[in-house]
């Protein structure tokens, strides 16, 4: 049979089952996060992936009237957290990078951009929250903590200890959302671009994480800095970030020699269960992360790569 083009008619027809479906797709992967638990990181990865696909197929408009409507049925049908995640959260996250993507900027500019996004996105939300309860945003997020420390502040003997560690996530809050954001950007990232992949939809992807190498000078003096004045809240906060950022790159180093042994998938998801699962690795994987910033163990620098 001839394939005859498609009608204004059917192209509208066809526009509109696409966003009626990205719609959907997002009431349901609210469902099975606030009904199911265990699954909210999951759909936390996922929920940009329908904002991007729209935006990509029918424009920037399209997706910001997705997300104004999504956010009014998950604030009606669910609560008003859902609706605020809808829009500071995974939807912010997808109108951004799907905007980087159209604007046709290169794979790592989007990487970052979607990093950025992310890391504004976990303060809007936390602003949000304390501006529905009354209060700063360390404030509510300290509160929280508190809330579910209050069982073991019983204790006695346990007290000064808990109070001492309850004051030290307090400190450190700015920087744990500032990572919260950088790995929930990054998974984001390459899960849309996974679906890109499956979908046969031409966009650009950056380097695997297994070929990551942070700045050398940049990172070893905001290292150094960051002991010196590890004193002060923003010290600290610095130097939470510089540790994680020097364990992202000992995965990397853990993961490009993972895929140089072997192509399966099924081993690469291993590998990052035993980092998780595994106390002793991520601080080891640190201490690769902060030789390889000097030495270049995979030889990335001056190598084919």
């Amino acid at each position: 049979m001839d394939n005859k083009p498609s009608t204004p008619d059917q192209d509208l027809k066809e526009m509109r089952k696409q966003f009626l479906l990205s719609l959907i797709a997002i009431v349901i992967l609210t469902f099975i996060n606030v009904s199911f638990p265990f699954f909210n990181l999951a759909v936390i990865l996922i929920w940009p992936i329908p904002i991007v696909n729209l935006a990509i197929h029918q424009g920037m408009q399209k997706a910001t009237i997705l997300i104004a409507i999504a956010a009014l049925i998950n604030g009606l049908l669910f609560n008003p957290l859902m609706g605020l995640l809808t829009v500071a959260g995974f939807g912010f996250v997808g109108f951004v990078m799907a905007g980087a993507i159209l604007e046709k900027l290169s794979a790592f500019k989007v990487l970052v951009m979607t990093v950025l996004a992310a890391i504004a996105s976990n303060f809007l939300i936390i602003a949000g929250i304390s501006f529905a309860y009354d209060g700063g945003i360390l404030a509510t997020v300290q509160s929280a903590i508190a809330d579910n420390l209050v069982p073991l502040l019983e204790n006695g003997e346990m007290t000064a200890v808990l109070e001492a560690q309850l004051e030290l996530i307090s400190l450190i809050i700015p920087g744990m959302l500032i990572i919260s954001g950088v790995l929930t950007g990054i998974l984001n990232y390459y899960l849309v671009h996974w679906y890109f992949d499956i979908k046969r939809i031409s966009v650009n992807t950056y380097n695997s994480i297994s070929y990551w190498r942070f700045p050398t000078i940049i990172l070893s003096l905001g290292l150094v800095i960051s002991i010196l004045f590890r004193g002060s809240p923003v010290g600290l906060n610095l130097l939470v970030i510089i540790i994680f950022l020097l364990f992202l790159q000992g995965f990397g180093v853990g993961l490009y020699y993972v895929r140089k042994k072997t192509k399966s998938f099924f081993l690469n998801w291993i590998y990052i269960l035993l980092v998780i699962m595994i106390p002793v690795i991520p601080p080891l994987l640190f201490l690769i992360g902060l030789v390889d910033l000097w030495f270049d163990i995979r030889k990335l620098k001056y190598g084919n790569n």
